[in-house]
């Protein structure tokens, strides 16, 4: 699929839940009723029609994520639906990792490649502040599990100043030993993040460029990431940089809320409702080509950082 601006569109990152079993600070309120989330409406079915359709009109590559994937029962029949009935051979999930060490050879034994695990702290007391709970003593067997069954691992961090920035050489230091990707993610005004912004934003860019052991490194696959390496580490480590470094031009994802609606930017406010469309495959790809081409060729979160209230920061990472 190929939009105005004549960028291929082949990447779809699909949310299965609105819900999540942490809680981390920059993403939800402290107190959140567990009436607030979307209801999720789409049903197992819906979500093989939907994987069906979009491999027929060009996606090559399907994140599942959430809220969080591990929570939504039938995952591993999804990825094993999509591996087989739709021959879509690179999928991949985002994940906060709690749960997955107990269901990730099962998830690959399905067609499970790869894995972005959020991890925003390397000290156990500060990971659960963060997450409000979570442990990251769980998390990090998860890592290693799936990097010794094969499975790429990319950490993913949102570096803030006066939480965890203290930790950047301690995440860098990761890939020295560690087949693992670590990945800094820019604050972004989105949610609780808006709140901690002004204070907590950082200029990833310019904070590893002031790391003389990091040189920049050529990526071998298209990502929103640009990468740098300390010589002779076995991963290598990322900045993800939608404020200070849009990276619009190369877009080639769209993504689907659990409630049925496409989003051809994550910070645009504009959705097609697809539920109407489940029912007939022909106007589905159709509805979804015709939508697609009036991708916008950039987004315009500086400009409404004020405004705009969308909670779920798990949707960020390539």
């Amino acid at each position: 699929m190929i939009d105005k601006y004549n960028r291929e569109i082949d990447y779809l990152r699909i949310s299965l839940t609105d819900k999540c079993n942490l809680n981390c600070v920059y993403c939800m309120p402290k107190k959140v009723d567990s009436n607030d989330h979307i209801n999720d409406i789409l049903s197992f079915e819906d979500y093989k029609f939907i994987v069906k359709g979009f491999s027929k009109i060009g996606i090559k590559k399907v994140r599942f994520t959430g809220g969080e994937p591990l929570i939504y029962d039938k995952l591993d029949d999804l990825i094993k639906y999509t591996k087989e009935d739709c021959d879509i051979d690179d999928i991949c999930i985002t994940t906060n990792a709690i749960g997955l060490y107990e269901k990730i050879d099962k998830l690959k034994e399905n067609g499970l490649k790869k894995v972005n695990i959020s991890i925003d702290s390397l000290d156990e007391d500060k990971y659960k502040r963060i997450t409000r709970g979570g442990s990251l003593k769980e998390v990090l067997k998860a890592v290693d599990k799936c990097i010794d069954i094969g499975i790429k691992v990319k950490i993913n961090c949102v570096l803030i100043k006066g939480l965890n920035d203290d930790e950047l050489n301690d995440f860098i230091n990761l890939t020295r030993h560690k087949k693992v990707d670590v990945r800094f993610i820019e604050l972004m005004p989105l949610g609780e993040g808006l709140k901690m912004f002004e204070k907590g934003y950082i200029n990833l860019k310019e904070a590893l460029n002031k790391i003389e052991k990091l040189k920049p490194v050529n990526n071998e696959e298209k990502s929103v990431a640009s990468y740098y390496k300390i010589e002779g580490s076995k991963g290598k480590v990322g900045i993800i940089t939608p404020m200070s470094c849009s990276f619009c031009s190369e877009c080639n994802r769209i993504r689907m809320t659990s409630n049925g609606k496409i989003k051809l930017c994550l910070h645009s406010n504009e959705e097609l409702d697809i539920t109407k469309y489940l029912n007939n495959e022909d106007k589905f790809c159709s509805a979804i080509q015709n939508y697609i081409y009036e991708k916008p060729e950039k987004h315009n979160l500086i400009e409404r950082k004020k405004s705009d209230t969308h909670r779920n920061m798990n949707q960020i990472g390539g």
